[in-house]
């Protein structure tokens, strides 16, 4: 453990903008906050965004500090993070990307400080020796005491050691889900008069198959008129996805872009739907999806990477093969034309990310983790002769 009377000190490196837009972004902030709880913790997280950021973490949870970078792969950040690491005497430091492992990992090293490697943040179905982050993973693997992931199935993909890998699920906030826009009156604005609307939360990229949503939408809409379909993110193939639709549907498939009320538009859900393309991306455990259960939503999602950790089959929701638009219309339909089994599906849902992925249980692991590495290396001989090597 650190010495009597000082707080154990980590640093957390992320390469990355730290407002919370992004899953993992959002887990940081998530996880600092809960830290700071803990008097016997203390926390920095350096940062090398270039530009003004807009940071959602609160500054009496941790001290920000910013390293300057610059290009992507300047050397010069391992001076800078191995001065930090030193001046601090930082006890732990934990990345929280691909990149930022491999500054952070022999940094660490030299320091003789604990490395924490987080990496791991989806789970891939078909992982290359060329894929950069398994590349970057095996760079850094040997470096770590722990290497951390947010699902089993990511330490799987990336073949990370059975003695070094460790899951931590995400931990929700439920404070996000307390303050949310009247449901009338968000139907209201966004005209909507239908009584149920099926939903997925995904930024459109290539990796998530939007095009089955669409389609399940369309097969749908052919069969009732009571059911409004919303697509909520923005991203490369947006345009290409609404050009798809076909104009007697485009009122009740609706494109909502980018929103900052999320988990208000999710809260209108009678369904959740995450359609993900297993040809290029297995899911770790999804944000989108563990707000939709927090909320009380029976979830309908691809069956690949963390998925299965977080959507347990025939109790929560259903879990649908990557691609298979009439698997997706019929588990839907069977939702919505079953409201006794949504609403059970929902409250198990709901249950479950107030137990196994709630933001204690999250904070809990975590600090299991830093204390029990602190007194590791308490209990390790000293190296006699401190790498120098930096200065």
């Amino acid at each position: 453990m650190s010495p009597p009377g000082r707080a154990l000190t980590c640093v957390y490196c992320t390469l990355l903008s730290l407002c919370a837009a992004a899953g993992k972004e959002r887990q940081i902030v998530e996880l600092l906050r809960g830290l700071s709880l803990h008097r016997d913790i203390e926390t920095f997280v350096a940062v090398t965004d270039e530009d003004e950021v807009r940071y959602e973490i609160d500054r009496e949870n941790a001290q920000i500090i910013q390293l300057v970078r610059r290009g992507k792969r300047d050397l010069r950040l391992f001076k800078s993070l191995y001065d930090l690491v030193s001046n601090l005497k930082i006890d732990i430091v934990h990345s929280w990307s691909p990149m930022c492992s491999v500054y952070a990992a022999p940094v660490a090293k030299l320091c003789g400080v604990a490395f924490v490697n987080g990496f791991v943040r989806d789970a891939p179905p078909h992982v290359t020796r060329w894929n950069k982050n398994y590349l970057m993973g095996k760079l850094t693997i040997p470096f770590s005491d722990v290497v951390v992931a947010n699902s089993r199935a990511g330490l799987a993909a990336y073949l990370v050691p059975e003695r070094k890998g460790l899951s931590i699920y995400n931990g929700f906030n439920p404070a996000r889900i307390l303050d949310l826009t009247d449901e009338a009156e968000l139907r209201s604005k966004l005209g909507i008069t239908t009584p149920h609307i099926v939903g997925m939360v995904a930024n459109f990229t290539p990796r998530k198959d939007y095009a089955t949503f669409v389609e399940m939408a369309c097969r749908i809409c052919h069969l009732r008129d009571d059911v409004t379909f919303i697509a909520v993110g923005d991203g490369e193939t947006l345009r290409q996805v609404r050009d798809s639709v076909r104009p007697e549907h485009s009122l009740r498939i609706q494109f909502l872009g980018q929103r900052r009320d999320i988990e208000s538009v999710a809260n209108l859900f009678t369904v959740g739907v995450l359609a993900s393309n297993s040809r290029l991306h297995g899911e770790g455990i999804s944000n989108a999806i563990t707000e939709c259960m927090a909320l009380g939503k029976p979830i309908v999602a691809t069956n690949d990477g963390g998925t299965p950790e977080l959507v347990l089959e025939g109790q929560t929701g259903f879990l649908v093969p990557s691609h298979d638009a009439a698997a997706l219309t019929d588990r839907v339909l069977k939702l919505l034309n079953n409201a006794e089994l949504a609403h059970d599906f929902g409250i198990k849902g709901r249950r479950r990310i107030e137990t196994a992925f709630s933001l204690d249980t999250m904070t809990n692991a975590y600090l299991c983790l830093y204390r029990g590495l602190a007194d590791k290396r308490a209990r390790a001989p000293r190296d006699p002769s401190p790498a120098k090597v930096m200065r």
